[in-house]
């Protein structure tokens, strides 16, 4: 199965529809740290692995979002290419010829609206199939507000894990975006309830590297 997301025909008319949607609590601006949801279920980010607050929401940045590909050798990244989700796949012919192996990966840019992690920007990653379909299900719900022309197009998330059993490697956790509610470039939250997002379950696969558990939440001192 593909996993493609489908865009509209006018793809430049897209481009700009999210370049005016784009929200002062997900737009670019600074350094994004690194996020990733580990094999243990938990999303992360920055070099410590600090786990996301719980009942943290997340907005996230329309014209943030970014397909492409990774290179993996040995369970270190070798190369990468990302680009917008408004611009075609890079294809696999392109990419530079380097150590590993090149597998599918998304982004998306997000920033925390509440807690300890209010303000913190982060890009968070995954090249797992679990995590391309809930990209996929976050962007078409992206575009679906688009096209209504409502000008509040800016999801905001919490950051959920499903999982499924694998014959071989177990318990396998996926990502799951939940739309709480959705805001305007300006920040201002809209008054209609928002319908949780969930991505369809998919054949198992295996995780993309090892990695050691978790580091816990930092707590910060009284």
């Amino acid at each position: 199965m593909s996993n493609q997301v489908a865009v509209p025909a006018d793809l430049a008319n897209m481009a700009a529809a999210l370049q005016q949607s784009s929200a002062k609590a997900g737009a670019a601006g600074g350094s994004d740290l690194y996020a990733k949801m580990t094999k243990f279920g938990d999303f992360v980010y920055g070099a410590d692995g600090t786990e996301f607050e719980e009942g943290s929401v997340w907005a996230v940045n329309p014209n943030g979002f970014q397909h492409g590909h990774i290179c993996w050798d040995e369970g270190t990244p070798t190369g990468e290419v990302l680009v917008p989700a408004t611009q075609p796949m890079p294809s696999e012919a392109d990419l530079p010829a380097v150590s590993g192996k090149w597998g599918k990966q998304v982004a998306i840019q997000m920033r925390a609206t509440n807690g300890e992690d209010e303000g913190i920007q982060v890009l968070f990653k995954s090249n797992s199939l679990g995590g391309r379909k809930a990209y996929a299900a976050l962007l078409q719900a992206v575009i679906a507000r688009i096209q209504t022309g409502k000008a509040d197009c800016v999801p905001l998330v919490e950051c959920h894990n499903d999982h499924y059993d694998h014959k071989t490697y177990g318990k396998i956790f996926t990502p799951e975006f939940k739309v709480v509610g959705w805001a305007n470039r300006e920040g201002e939250r809209a008054e209609e309830p928002a319908a949780a997002i969930e991505a369809p379950t998919e054949p198992a696969e295996k995780p993309a590297e090892p990695e050691a558990a978790p580091r816990r939440r930092r707590r910060k001192a009284a």
